[in-house]
């Protein structure tokens, strides 16, 4: 079976509203996290839904669902003081439907993403069963460079075409993330790399990551200026029906 957890912990503090956490903003009237969970509602090969949610905000997400009529989420978490924690909460919620965790996927995935393809999703099952583990990819458009001082030296500059974003979802079969979040000794770092999603916990132990490589705006909502470009693309979307484009 594929479960999806969904991240709506966060309270948005580069968002700078000084209101509702990002995740619970309208856009045509529809909160984001909305947006976000339709898309794994509405997918046949998604089984269940558990959010990782704001402590404050779960009858508020409760009402949500119900008026929304979201019908696959079959459990809410309270999300921890950071983005592994509230993984390792979602992912034991998620451990206690599944059947069998050694070929059950799950798709780890940000609330405040909401244009994230149903293609991607599916290509992060099929790559996850596969080989355990699915990153989700975006090829970089503008040159890179990669230093730790304020000078950049030609050895700094790195090959464009070889180089990708991490987006979501990120995708595992379940025990062997589980057991990557289990075994990890220090969730902060790894050889003093700050270790800041599930897929580099699971490299820190030893997992191979395969990714998934998407062209789309996979866009995640972070600042005031996300939420405009957002509006705009769920505009284009809608649009691409009306006009058949």
């Amino acid at each position: 079976m594929n479960y999806a957890l969904i991240l709506a912990a966060g309270v948005g503090q580069r968002m700078r509203n000084g209101g509702l956490p990002k995740q619970f903003l309208k856009l045509n009237g529809k909160p984001i996290i909305i947006y976000t969970l339709e898309k794994f509602d509405q997918m046949e090969e998604i089984s269940k839904i558990v959010i990782s949610c704001h402590g404050d905000y779960l009858d508020y997400m409760q009402d949500l669902l119900q008026f929304y009529q979201i019908k696959k989420v079959a459990g809410i978490v309270v999300g921890g003081a950071d983005r592994q924690e509230s993984l390792l909460r979602g992912l034991d919620k998620i451990k206690d439907f599944s059947q069998d965790p050694e070929t059950d996927i799950v798709i780890i995935h940000d609330g405040v993403r909401p244009l994230v393809s149903q293609t991607t999703i599916m290509e992060n099952i099929r790559i996850a069963a596969q080989y355990g583990c699915a990153v989700t990819v975006h090829p970089v458009t503008e040159s890179v460079v990669v230093t730790d001082s304020d000078k950049i030296e030609m050895g700094d500059f790195k090959k464009r075409s070889d180089t990708y974003t991490l987006t979501s979802p990120q995708s595992f079969r379940l025990n062997a993330v589980f057991k990557a979040f289990k075994d990890n000794n220090d969730q902060e770092k790894h050889s003093g790399i700050p270790l800041l999603d599930a897929a580099m916990v699971y490299a820190s132990e030893g997992g191979v990551v395969h990714m998934v490589k998407e062209q789309n705006l996979n866009l995640k909502v972070t600042t005031p200026e996300d939420f405009y470009i957002l509006r705009s693309m769920l505009e284009l979307e809608e649009n691409k029906f009306i006009f058949g484009l």
